[in-house]
């Protein structure tokens, strides 16, 4: 089995899947397989280290944006475009809440940028039952803004809560695998957790890295969700106009070095004004903005990790004519920084075993019943998320390779959620986001969201041979890569990155002036 991938599908379908599909999915994750299961005893306790996949590794020079010794004191200010609603919090819906939230609340766990599994809430963890149970231990110092503790107990009720919001949102939950009633979660004692699943999960310690599996908490006469991240805020703080100012948390153990720092959100600004007065940092996405900020003289830019991958997916009978994904694609997506998925994911491959457990009974009961109106879309249509420019620049690319009688189809978050499960559009634009840190992961939540894309049964393969069959079979084919990028006018120092780049700010600061000679 050294050699090979065991995948172990009990999906709802009961199908297995294409060797395609695994390629796009193994490509998309930076890597060719799944972290391999944790060796020694079930009673091993797993500290807060280790590698979430240590085939998917960011270029060091990429992960030391910004770092380096910080002052302490002082007030930085953050720019983001974007709408930062607290009712949505702590599920991040766009980049703008992306950052904010990520650094109000914690997850139990976090990847950071260099692939590294670390603590978040859970101090340790302890895998049972050779992987049908984890039990995690939360830090006994961990409080939220209000004072009150965080405890196993918190952290379901957080769970349960932040599943309401993706039912609302009509979108998937990242805690498919494991019930989040009883069956599923126990609280043992006010600081240990313990998960349970049907199968095995060995990747279940990256997976509460996931943004869906933060943790908050509501409280009456706040408007805010409570967390218990670095960035503190206060009771009567209302919604961004457009400052949201946070105060350092105390209690975290990796305490701010600033006095204040604000997150500035104006969402209708064009991204070329988000550096203005009084703005130290911005994160953007838009070609137009980052060539104009390197003309700027007194502004630095450097680009963050890879974290989206966009993908053509094309059903069983569709006569769609897949483009062959050359340069000339990636050319007309607007992010500050993109390249075709070839170039991308050329990197060792080192297979190794891969088992995904089947989602939990309700995991997907908002997709199961697709809208009849949206069924009628049609085997003649290419259907792209309309709230993303970059999905609609290339549609209408791969509209162009096509000859006649195709037509594009802009469908909301929801809409596309529910159309993929049925297969019946020509062809859909979607992207795969670097929201899982393993391909174990991101293949099971792929399946359980496109299950046509499994109709051939397969429980042995070998990933790395398999990725060269990815466009000659059809299934996905892998259009244009892209990431964001950093800008910043002041000289700042201490900042920290996830595996998907999102900026953690507890430590920033301003450098620390040269040493005179």
């Amino acid at each position: 089995m050294d050699r090979k991938c065991h995948l172990c599908l009990r999906a709802r379908t009961g199908a297995g899947i294409s060797a395609a599909v695994l390629a796009v999915v193994l490509a998309a994750l930076l890597a060719s397989c799944g972290r391999r299961p944790p060796t020694g005893t079930d009673a091993d306790l797993l500290p807060g280290g280790g590698t979430a996949d240590p085939r998917a590794v960011t270029p060091d020079d990429v992960c030391r944006i910004l770092s380096g010794e910080p002052q302490r004191g002082g007030n930085i200010v953050i720019a983001v475009a974007g709408d930062v609603d607290p009712a949505r919090a702590p599920r991040p819906t766009n980049d703008a809440e992306r950052v904010v939230f990520a650094n109000l609340y914690e997850t139990l766990t976090r990847v950071a940028c260099n692939g590294e599994l670390e603590p978040g809430l859970a101090l340790r963890w302890r895998r049972l039952d050779a992987g049908r149970r984890w039990r995690l231990h939360l830090r006994d110092d961990a409080v939220f803004w209000d004072g009150t503790p965080v405890t196993a107990d918190s952290v379901i009720a957080a769970w349960r809560r932040n599943r309401a919001l993706t039912d609302r949102a009509g979108e998937p939950f990242a805690g498919r695998w494991f019930d989040l009633q009883d069956e599923g979660l126990q609280a043992l004692d006010r600081q240990t957790l313990e998960i349970r699943t049907a199968a095995p999960l060995n990747d279940l310690p990256s997976l509460l890295a996931h943004r869906d599996l933060a943790v908050a908490a509501k409280r009456p006469g706040w408007l805010w969700p409570v967390g218990s991240g670095p960035c503190r805020l206060a009771q009567d703080t209302d919604r961004p106009l457009p400052d949201l100012g946070c105060r350092p948390n105390q209690h975290h153990p990796e305490r701010p070095v600033w006095t204040s720092l604000t997150f500035r959100v104006m969402p209708e600004r064009d991204p070329r004004d988000l550096l203005g007065a009084g703005v130290d940092l911005a994160l953007i996405r838009d070609r137009r903005a980052a060539a104009y900020y390197a003309q700027l003289a007194a502004v630095q830019a450097a680009p963050l990790p890879w974290d989206r991958l966009y993908v053509l997916a094309v059903p069983p009978g569709s006569d769609l004519t897949a483009p062959v994904a050359t340069g000339p694609l990636y050319d007309l997506v607007t992010p500050a920084d993109s390249r075709p998925w070839h170039s991308l994911f050329l990197r060792d491959c080192d297979p190794a075993p891969c088992i995904i457990p089947e989602p939990a009974a309700d995991a997907l009961r908002n997709l199961l019943d697709p809208d009849p109106v949206l069924q009628a879309v049609g085997q003649r249509q290419l259907v792209f998320l309309a709230s993303d420019p970059d999905a609609r620049a290339l549609a209408e690319r791969v509209l162009a390779f096509q000859t006649t009688g195709f037509s594009l189809q802009a469908v909301t978050a929801p809409e596309l959620a529910s159309v993929l499960q049925t297969g019946q559009a020509a062809g859909y634009i979607t992207r795969l986001d670097a929201d899982y840190p393993t391909a174990c992961l991101t293949l099971g939540a792929l399946l359980a969201e496109v299950p046509w894309l499994s109709p051939n049964a397969a429980e042995e393969f070998d990933p790395c041979r398999l990725a060269a069959s990815l466009r000659r079979d059809g299934w996905l084919i892998p259009l244009a890569a892209t990431r964001a990028q950093l800008v910043w006018s002041a000289p700042l120092a201490g900042l920290n990155l996830t595996r998907d780049g999102t900026p953690l700010v507890g430590g920033l600061g301003r450098a620390r002036p040269e040493a005179a000679p």
